[in-house]
């Protein structure tokens, strides 16, 4: 799968929300990923996203979600 930016995948997901994403460094199997709730558009493809972290499964971290910008996600349905 062809990792991009938060931005992109919710351009893809018809700008749906909220949608689950992970990093490529995390571990899926270990329940390690973000629940993106918000996004906000600055200039095409980049942004801010906002949602939640989830680590093991367990809700974590609320608010803008880091590195949002970088080619390494893929979401997650």
């Amino acid at each position: 799968m062809e990792e991009k930016n938060l931005f992109q995948l919710w351009k893809e997901n018809n700008e749906q929300l909220p949608f689950k994403a992970i990093l490529n460094s995390w571990s899926e199997e270990a329940g390690h990923y973000a629940l993106i709730e918000k996004i906000e558009i600055k200039k095409w493809p980049y942004g801010t996203a906002y949602g939640q972290y989830f680590f093991h499964g367990n809700p974590g971290k609320i608010g803008k979600i880091d590195n949002a910008g970088c080619y390494r996600w893929e979401i997650k349905l």
